[in-house]
């Protein structure tokens, strides 16, 4: 008979024997895993638990005109090290009889170079040429060339303000290398550490790898060729008049694309040389433009219905509003209609329109116009314009925005709201961006004309089209005209703000803004210069300019007369 004793025994062996079993699965388990199948396990696991990785730098995607031309690109270079220490003397004379020839650089620098003791960088920036004849030197030991890939801008500082520059981290600064990093930028490669269950984790060897994806390729609105002339033209301009600054945008009214954008000062976009004094004027720029604003005033009288286009006026020099005095550039006394006031630029014409006009209709369609609002481009640091607040605006205020005084914009605005005028009142986004393409080829994104909204009627913007016509063709800007083409465009002459408050006499801002032509508007070219040591009138500075700029593209671009 059992008895409880021999039945605990059996019980307890029972348990000792299951625990002994289990216990064995586990340890075969751990067997199987880290000796068997080791080598496979932690390959599964090697991106989660093996932080060794070298990273392969993505090359930077390039930036191209409209044409395909390259405006900024990542280009492949040789870097040549040389530790004199590790030569001998033989070496050493070749070296100098050679680089200097083979470098273009002085032959004492190369004499210097050979009495260091350690590895010195001689040049990072050597072609395939160069390359290929320090090699032919036959020198293995103490020399060094390896690949390096550096940023390169075709044109130089001729675009520098708008393309940008990049730092030594490869990363945007300014211009569209900053607005569009992300997209340039690429995906960096990585080569991680092989380990396995036979050796141990040893230094430089791969295990896998994930190889670098190449930046996006960016094709911009912008011509070459437009924008070598402009910015040509525009620096011999400004050296000529002796001017602070200044800017040219040429843009397609009936697109809103940029096709040229020139900006001086400027600067080296490799050395960066001038970097911290040169801006982007277009949108980083605000400015009280002066008479080139009076289209504006007038498109918004004609929309209210407070203007008519055969209006009377009568400019004695001068017109009281309030407790204030505004003196006109000049007594026109009697005028008849929107063409002779445009033509004229009358002040007192256009300061009696806007207190007609009235404050809130002046307002708001400053505000249609775009005017107190960033326009969107792509380009970084665009600034909004400066409206004065509403509640504060009386009968000097209104009197003063209605020929371009106080109230600032950006050059880009501006044109933004003559590109508007010119297409029959419809205002479009401007762009400076045609394509982008990933690095397989596919278009990631397309470039589409975008409405913003009508900001006034085509039979206004017709009207007021045939004022800026009087301007040029009627013999208020007679130094803008184009023989053979109906050109219609504005001017003005801004007095700038002094520090202590007014308006400065001897400080003025220049500006133009012409349209090709009046039959068929294509073309808007928005010219503004900054301070001449000698003060003048925009049809002496800016117009003779728009000249020279409108005879080159009515023939680079055809445009029929």
């Amino acid at each position: 008979m059992e008895t409880k004793e021999d039945s605990f025994l059996v019980r307890l062996a029972i348990v000792f024997y299951v625990v002994i079993f289990v216990f064995l699965m586990i340890f075969l388990r751990l067997v199987f895993i880290q000796v068997i199948n080791r080598n496979n396990y932690l390959m599964g696991l090697s991106p989660q638990i093996d932080t060794e990785y070298n990273t392969i730098k993505a090359e930077r995607g390039d930036i191209f005109d409209v044409n395909g031309e390259p405006l900024a690109v990542s280009s492949t270079f040789f870097q040549l090290d040389v530790n004199p220490y590790l030569l001998s003397a033989s070496e050493k004379e070749k070296l100098i009889k050679f680089l200097p020839q083979i470098l273009n650089t002085p032959k004492t620098t190369i004499q210097q170079l050979m009495l260091q003791k350690d590895y010195v960088m001689v040049n990072s920036s050597l072609n395939a040429t160069q390359k290929q004849k320090i090699e032919e030197l036959n020198i293995t030991n103490g020399i060094s060339l390896s690949r390096t890939v550096k940023r390169t801008y075709p044109l130089g500082n001729k675009i520098s303000t708008v393309i940008g520059a990049v730092g030594l981290n490869g990363t945007g600064l300014a211009g569209l290398e900053y607005s569009l990093d992300s997209y340039l930028s690429g995906k960096n490669g990585r080569v991680f550490k092989d380990f396995t269950s036979t050796k141990p984790l040893m230094p430089g060897e791969v295990s896998f790898s994930v190889d670098p994806v190449k930046g996006n390729t960016v094709k911009l609105t912008i011509d070459a060729n437009i924008q070598s002339t402009i910015q040509r033209l525009l620096e011999e301009k400004i050296k000529e008049v002796q001017a602070k600054k200044g800017l040219v945008i040429v843009m397609n009214t009936k697109t809103g694309e940029i096709l040229g954008l020139a900006n001086f000062p400027s600067y080296d976009p490799i050395a960066l040389t001038g970097f911290s004094s040169a801006i982007d004027m277009a949108v980083n720029w605000n400015y009280e433009p002066g008479s080139v604003i009076k289209p504006i005033v007038a498109a918004a009288a004609l929309e209210a219905g407070t203007l008519r286009t055969d209006e009377d006026f009568y400019c004695s020099g001068s017109v009281k509003v309030k407790d204030r005095v505004i003196s006109c550039w000049q007594k026109h006394g009697a005028e008849h209609g929107l063409n002779t006031i445009m033509m004229n630029s009358c002040d007192v014409a256009f300061v009696q329109t806007g207190l007609k006009l009235g404050k809130e209709n002046l307002f708001n369609s400053f505000k249609r116009f775009g005017f107190g609002e960033a326009t969107g481009i792509e380009l970084p640091g665009e600034e909004k314009g400066i409206l004065p607040d509403f509640k504060n605006i009386g009968d000097v205020e209104i009197a003063n925005m209605s020929f371009g005084q106080g109230i600032a914009v950006t050059p880009l605005q501006l044109i933004s709201a003559f590109q508007a005028i010119a297409n029959k009142g419809v205002q479009v986004k401007p762009t400076i961006i045609k394509e982008i393409t990933d690095a397989s080829g596919n278009v990631i994104f397309q470039s589409k004309t975008i409405i913003k909204q009508a900001v006034i009627s085509e039979d206004t913007a017709l009207k007021v089209m045939d004022s800026l016509k009087a301007v040029v063709e009627g013999g208020g800007v007679p130094q803008a005209k184009i023989p053979g083409y109906e050109v219609a465009g504005k001017t003005g002459t801004a007095q700038k703000v002094l520090p202590s408050g007014g308006y400065s006499n001897q400080k003025l801002i220049y500006s133009f803004c012409g349209i090709l032509t009046v039959n068929d508007p294509q073309i808007a070219v928005l010219i503004v210069i900054d301070e001449t040591p000698t003060p003048t009138y925009s049809l002496n500075i800016t117009a003779p300019l728009f000249k020279e700029i409108g005879e080159f593209l009515v023939r680079y671009l055809r445009i029929s007369k």
